[in-house]
């Protein structure tokens, strides 16, 4: 199946589930799927449903559930600290482009560069279920609330954070080889601008590594997806 629908709150003992308005008006008046038709549900924890529509409605559509698969987690997992940027479309395609290569959470930044301090949740969160059904993931990144780089370094100061900013740093390396070190990865992404520096000093009496991307200078958003990219390469190096 090649379309997929999202289900959060959806287990493995229901025989039945009602799809919420926004996914019910997708599916009806959308797609025109009808009473018969078979679609794929997803929860986001990795669990895969097959079923058919029992009730076309399109605000609350009824399915039948006749099928589940589970994927397991991948051996490794990402998790993105990225700053909130100018533009709410660059920083929400990168939620897009972060979730369809898996990542396992999102944590929205706020820095000293930041030009804003407000962040949509609920916006946010309609932009990483689109992609998890877009690209067949069967988990969908937990999006955390809004936090400081402060309370950032100090809730996963005893985990691997890789920071990356755009100050000598002779002690930086390249993120391929620095990927390879754990399982578990913090990467940490500044707004226009970068991390301040005493943010990088502060991140560095929290034993935060830093890394590079290379010589290009790099917008926040392409620098968080090439970022990702990095450690997918380096996992799939080993």
């Amino acid at each position: 199946m090649s379309q997929r629908f999202y289900a959060p709150d959806l287990t493995v003992d229901q025989s039945s589930y009602v799809l919420d308005p926004f996914e019910s008006k997708h599916l009806v008046r959308v797609l025109r799927k009808k009473e018969g038709d078979r679609i794929e549900l997803g929860n986001g924890h990795g669990d895969l449903f097959e079923a058919v529509i029992v009730d076309a409605n399109s605000k609350r559509c009824g399915l039948a559930v006749q099928g589940h698969s589970k994927e397991s987690q991948p051996s490794f997992r990402i998790h993105l600290a990225l700053a909130l940027l100018k533009s709410n479309d660059r920083f929400e395609w990168c939620l897009e482009k972060a979730t369809e290569l898996g990542v396992a959470s999102i944590t929205p930044l706020i820095s000293e560069h930041c030009e804003k301090n407000k962040f949509n949740q609920e916006r946010a969160e309609r932009t990483l279920q689109s992609a998890f059904k877009q690209s067949l993931n069967a988990f969908i990144p937990e999006l955390y609330p809004l936090q400081s780089v402060s309370a950032y370094l100090t809730a996963h100061h005893e985990e691997t954070v890789l920071m990356g900013h755009c100050y000598e740093e002779p002690q930086k390396k390249d993120l391929f080889f620095t990927a390879k070190t754990s399982n578990d990865y913090h990467i940490m992404i500044g707004p226009e601008g970068d991390f301040s520096r005493s943010e990088v000093s502060l991140a560095k009496q929290h034993e935060a590594e830093f890394f590079s991307l290379g010589e290009q200078r790099l917008r926040t958003e392409t620098a968080a997806i090439v970022a990702i990219n990095r450690i997918l390469c380096a996992q799939l190096s080993q």
